[in-house]
């Protein structure tokens, strides 16, 4: 299956848990109380998520900042690391993951209009946005050559991660938006 291939399949086969997480967030996070679950929300799934060596420990110092600099402890977040060794299920996680950096650029626009910029409040979209992973994953994914049951495990984490960014986006913003 060549990469054109592989990544339709599986945008095809992501789509609507794709569309379920993007739902949750229509306007993006032009609110405060919307970027602050977005961040509860990423915070949660970069440390319980099945993500290739080193993501961890790259991105949660960064969520953790821009948490306290929103008054927010991220110690209340974390979840236990979910752990996959089987290649192709680590690879639908990266995918998911490393495939919100496109959208990174356009939520990291919004929180600079809440004030927030790369020295406080949005490190971690700062990073995010200009990571080079995905185009460093789609090579890999084009070399990978998965065979229908690799595709299968492929497909269904990349499924499983845009559950769990669900999970953690729906209980960050019932967080976010309980009255005061």
């Amino acid at each position: 299956m060549s990469l054109g291939t592989l990544r339709s399949h599986l945008r095809q086969a992501t789509a609507p848990a794709h569309e379920r997480v993007d739902a949750l967030l229509p306007h993006g996070v032009g609110r405060r109380d919307d970027y602050a679950a977005y961040l509860r929300a990423m915070h949660r799934f970069v440390a319980s998520a099945s993500l290739p060596e080193g993501t961890r420990e790259r991105y949660l110092p960064l969520l953790r900042a821009d948490l306290h600099a929103l008054g927010i402890d991220p110690d209340a977040i974390a979840r236990p690391a979910v752990a996959s060794h089987d290649p192709y299920e680590r690879l639908g996680w990266a995918y998911v993951f490393e495939g919100s950096s496109l959208g990174a650029r356009m939520l990291l626009r919004q929180a600079q209009g809440l004030g927030f910029n790369a020295a406080s409040g949005a490190r971690y979209l700062h990073e995010h946005a200009a990571s080079p992973q995905w185009p460093a994953l789609l090579a890999q994914l084009e070399s990978s050559a998965p065979d229908a049951d690799a595709l299968h495990r492929l497909v269904a984490a990349s499924n499983t991660a845009f559950a769990a960014v669900e999970a953690a986006l729906l209980h960050a913003l019932r967080l976010e938006r309980v009255p005061a």
